[in-house]
C-alpha cells in the first residue's frame, strides 16, 4: 500500500475510533451538551474524514448516477489536522466520559468558524459536481455494513440478528461474509426487505443427505474433502431468477461479497488430486460413525496449516469486474468449502462460470478455492476497504461485525479451541476496522452444520436476544446529523 494511501487509511480509522468514543460518551451522558452541539461535533468528525464520495449515494442507500468526486481543499486539510490532533487527544485519551464530552464541546465551539469556512470552501470549489445538500447527506447519513464471520453451525444466530436489525429500521447497505457467514449473508443480501420466515423454512427443511454427499466429484476448482457440498440442491430454488436462470451477485438487492481463500501455487507439497488420494478423500461411501469422527478430527488439525497467508490468498468475490457477475450460490459455496472436510466444485455445464473461475485462478496464481474463513474469518478489513474504494458510493458507513467462532467451554466447542484460538489471532488483525464486533454466545456447535428445526430456532432466539440489547446504541450512531452554523453574535 503506498505511503499516502496508508496515511489516509490511518487517519480515517483514527477518526472512526474518535466517533465511537464520542458516541459512547454521549449515550452515557445525553444531557451534558445540547443536541445542536452534539451534531456540530459529529459533523466535524465526518467532514474531517471526507476524501472521496459519490454524490447522492448516501441518500439513495446505494450507488447513484453521479461520478465519484475526490475532494481536496486547503481549509479542509487544515481543519482535518486540527480535528485529528486536538479533538483526537480529547476523545481518545480522556477516560472520564463526562469530561470527554465537555472538553470536545469546548474545542468544537472554538472551531465553529473554521468548520463552517471549510464546508463553504468545499461547496464553492465543487459546485459543478455536487450541491450543499449532497455534501450534507454524505456527512450526515450513515450506512450499515454487516460483516458475517464463519463458524459452521455457530452462525445460525445471525438470522435472528439481521431480523432484529430490520425491525429497528437498520437495513444493511452492504453485506460481506466468510464461510457460513457467506451462506447466511447471501440470504440477507437477496432482498432489502428480508423475509426471515422464508429463510427459516429453508434452513429447517434442508436434508443432510441432499446437501452433503459421499460421492466422487471431479476436482476442478475446489480442494477435495471428506464430504461433497451440494449447496445448490439445498438453496437453489431461492436463488433462481424469474427467467429461470441462476442469480448472479448483481441480481441481489443488497451489494454482497464473499471471501474465499485461494491456495497459492507451490504452497502445498502435492496437487489437490494427490492430496485427496493420500488422505483418502475420494471414497464413495459414508464412513462408519467412529471412522468419520476420526477423519474429521485429523482434517481439523490439518486445517490449521491452511490458516497462513503464505499458504492462502484472500480473494473477495464481487470486488472487481472479473467476479462481479459471479454465480451467487457458487460464491457462497466456495467460501464455505472447509479444506479437507467439505469439497465444493463446479458440477454443471456453465461456460460463464468456467471462464470466470479459470481466469481468476490464473490471475491470482492459485490451485484451488477453499473456505474464506482460513484467509479471513471475520473480514472487516476488506469490507472497510471495499467501501472506501466505492463499492456502495458513500464512504460514511458503520461496520458491524458478527463473530460466532471463538473459544467457548461447552462440550460442542471446547475440543475446537486449538482452531478457534488460531482464528482469533487472525480476527484481531481486523478489529480496528469495525465500529463494533459482536461475539455471539451461546451458539450451536460449529460442527452441527444442518441442525434440526428446534436447534435452529433456539440459535435464532439467542441471536435476536443478543443484538436486541445493542439496538439503542446502534440507533444513536444512525441518527441523521445536521450542520448548524455558528451564530453571528455581532448581527444578533
Amino acid at each position: 500500500m503506498p505511503n499516502e494511501q496508508q496515511d489516509r487509511e490511518e487517519q480515517r480509522l483514527r477518526l472512526q475510533r474518535m466517533e465511537v468514543r464520542l458516541v459512547d460518551a454521549l449515550i452515557e451522558h445525553p444531557d451534558v451538551i445540547s443536541r445542536t452541539r452534539e451534531h456540530q461535533i459529529r459533523y466535524a468528525l465526518a467532514l474531517a474524514s471526507l476524501d472521496t464520495f459519490q454524490p447522492g449515494a448516501a441518500r439513495r442507500g446505494g450507488r447513484s448516477k453521479h461520478q465519484d468526486v475526490r475532494v481536496r481543499a486547503p481549509k479542509l486539510t487544515r481543519l482535518r489536522k486540527q480535528i485529528l490532533d486536538i479533538l483526537g487527544r480529547i476523545l481518545l485519551q480522556t477516560e472520564d466520559t463526562k469530561n470527554r464530552v465537555k472538553a470536545a464541546s469546548i474545542m468544537i465551539e472554538r472551531s465553529l468558524e473554521a468548520i463552517d469556512k471549510a464546508r463553504a470552501e468545499v461547496i464553492e470549489k465543487y459546485a459543478s459536481e455536487f450541491s450543499a445538500r449532497h455534501l450534507d447527506q454524505e456527512l450526515g447519513i450513515k450506512t450499515l455494513v454487516t460483516i458475517a464471520g464463519g463458524g459452521g453451525g455457530s452462525a445460525y444466530g445471525y438470522i435472528g440478528a439481521w431480523d432484529v436489525l430490520q425491525e429497528a429500521g437498520l437495513v444493511p447497505g452492504y453485506v460481506i461474509g466468510s464461510s457460513m457467514g457467506a451462506v447466511l449473508g447471501l440470504f440477507r443480501a437477496r432482498d432489502k426487505d428480508g423475509d426471515f420466515k422464508a429463510y427459516m423454512r429453508i434452513a429447517t427443511s434442508m436434508k443432510p443427505d441432499v446437501v452433503f454427499r459421499y460421492v466422487s466429484l471431479r476436482t476442478r476448482f475446489g480442494l477435495p474433502g471428506i464430504v461433497r457440498l451440494f449447496l445448490r440442491a439445498g438453496i437453489g430454488d431461492a436463488f433462481t431468477r424469474e427467467d429461470g436462470k441462476d442469480m448472479r451477485l448483481t441480481d441481489l438487492e443488497i451489494p454482497y461479497d464473499a471471501v474465499v481463500a485461494g491456495i497459492r501455487r507451490g504452497a502445498m507439497e502435492e496437487t489437490p488430486e494427490l492430496y485427496a488420494q493420500l488422505h483418502h478423500l475420494h471414497e464413495d461411501k459414508r464412513p462408519r460413525p467412529l471412522q468419520l469422527r476420526a477423519q474429521i478430527a485429523v482434517q481439523l488439525v490439518r486445517m490449521i496449516g491452511f490458516i497462513n497467508p503464505r499458504v492462502v490468498e484472500e480473494i473477495v468475490i464481487g470486488r472487481d469486474e472479473l467476479t462481479r457477475e459471479f454465480n451467487a450460490i457458487d460464491a457462497a459455496g466456495f467460501s464455505a468449502a472447509i479444506p479437507g472436510l467439505l469439497h465444493y466444485d463446479m458440477t454443471r455445464d456453465d461456460p460463464h462460470m468456467e471462464s470466470t473461475l479459470t481466469q481468476l485462478m490464473e490471475r491470482d496464481d492459485v490451485v484451488a478455492l477453499v473456505d474464506g474463513g482460513v484467509a479471513n474469518n471475520v473480514p472487516t478489513a476488506p469490507a472497510w476497504r471495499q467501501v472506501q474504494q466505492g463499492r456502495i458510493g458513500t464512504r460514511n458507513a458503520y461496520y458491524l461485525a458478527f463473530d460466532c467462532f471463538h473459544p467457548q467451554v461447552s462440550p460442542g466447542h471446547i475440543w475446537l479451541q486449538p482452531v478457534t484460538r488460531v482464528v482469533g489471532l487472525q480476527v484481531a488483525l481486523n478489529e480496528r476496522y469495525a465500529h463494533q464486533r459482536i461475539e455471539f454466545h451461546p451458539t450451536l456447535s460449529p460442527i452441527n452444520l444442518l441442525p434440526n428445526a428446534k436447534s435452529i430456532t433456539r440459535a435464532v432466539g439467542w441471536g435476536r436476544e443478543q443484538v436486541s440489547a445493542e439496538i439503542p446504541r446502534l440507533k444513536k450512531f444512525f441518527e441523521r446529523v445536521r450542520w448548524s452554523p455558528p451564530v453571528d453574535t455581532a448581527s444578533a
